[in-house]
């Protein structure tokens, strides 16, 4: 079972600005960011409807959606069962290339 130092690690993964793991109820399990609580609604409202599409596309995993943002910053949400996990990537990344290294991370961590 992954822990949330091994969460802490997506920092490190290229592209990522900032991480946010939240519980299904919005509380802040793991997080590199001043804000994430702020946002945590967000993700998890975004998380919720991953749930829905996972559910419409036959149970699939490591479904995510992505938050645009005028900045660039975009948000990628993904749905980890009773968890979601927020990511900002950088404004350059491009955000497939950062969604495949994240899906490649959780894959690592089950």
């Amino acid at each position: 079972m992954a822990t949330t130092k091994d969460f802490s690690r997506l920092g490190e993964i290229e592209g990522v600005a900032h991480y946010m793991l939240i519980r299904n109820d919005g509380y802040v399990v793991s997080e590199n960011y001043d804000d994430a609580v702020a946002l945590s609604s967000s993700i998890v409202t975004t998380g919720k409807y991953c749930d829905s599409l996972a559910d419409d596309m036959a149970g699939r995993k490591y479904i995510y959606c992505c938050i645009e943002r005028k900045s660039g910053d975009n948000i990628l949400v993904f749905s980890l069962g009773r968890y979601y996990l927020g990511i900002i990537k950088h404004p350059a990344t491009d955000p497939q290339t950062l969604a495949d290294l994240i899906i490649a991370f959780l894959r690592r961590l089950s």
